[in-house]
């Protein structure tokens, strides 16, 4: 969620909302210095703000189930490391525009860790097991946000805001995966990497339409503008 808020940050610099409100000119300053101050403590965290770069988890549970995938599992001494090595290549002028577009991308993230995976998927009928036990070793390579949205008042606080026409794409150059799963052998084990990384950009590609969508009604859009609803354009800049 915290990144979240920082995105919703980026994608406002240099910007001023559709209603002028006080504050809104300083508006861009203010999440410049949000931004390299989130950046800077991401390393070491703040308060209630874990560390993030890197970020660890001893033990993570997890299970999902539906028609066609069954799956429990657990995920153990977890590292996500490159979260703080993102790079803002664009941000429009909203006050210009009248659309707060942003372009962000992660040159290099990489995920290591061991997990345990049990369930099944459900391919043409057939329902094909689910069993790994793996050492992972992934690495996801240029992986960038590419959105844009609007300001608008909020529809239950007259001085409040919301953000519409929300946008978001991501794009993802490459996928490198030397994960090992004990209960394969080693052709099997090549296979599935070589595949996988095949696969990953593919089906994001595929799915690039519901992004927007799903975000917009189930995520993003919802919590941010429960946070915008209460505050000012001036109590923001705050």
């Amino acid at each position: 969620q915290l990144l979240i808020v920082a995105l919703l940050g980026l994608a406002a610099v240099s910007a001023t909302p559709v209603v002028q409100q006080a504050g809104a000119a300083q508006f861009s300053s203010s999440v410049t210095r949000f931004l390299q101050a989130f950046k800077s403590i991401m390393p070491c965290g703040y308060g209630n703000i874990p560390p993030l770069a890197p970020l660890s988890t001893p033990f993570y549970e997890f299970q999902f189930g539906n028609d066609d995938l069954q799956i429990v599992g657990n995920a153990t001494n977890m590292r996500i490391e490159g979260l703080d090595s993102f790079q803002v290549l664009s941000a429009s002028d909203y006050g210009k525009t009248g659309v707060a577009s942003y372009d962000l991308i992660f040159p290099k993230i990489q995920m290591l860790g061991f997990a345990e995976v049990d369930g099944f998927v459900n391919i043409g009928g057939f329902k094909m097991p689910i069993r790994r036990n793996d050492v992972i070793n992934e690495a996801l390579f240029d992986l960038r946000f590419v959105g844009s949205y609007s300001f608008a008042s909020s529809l239950t606080n007259s001085s409040g805001l919301r953000m519409v026409d929300f946008q978001q794409s991501v794009y993802l150059a490459g996928v490198e995966l030397d994960n090992w799963n004990a209960l394969w052998d080693i052709s099997t084990n090549n296979f599935w990497n070589q595949w996988t990384k095949i696969m990953v950009p593919f089906a994001l590609e595929q799915i690039q339409p519901k992004i927007s969508d799903f975000l917009y009604q189930n995520f993003f859009v919802p919590k941010i503008n429960d946070m915008l609803a209460n505050v000012s354009m001036q109590e923001l800049v705050n």
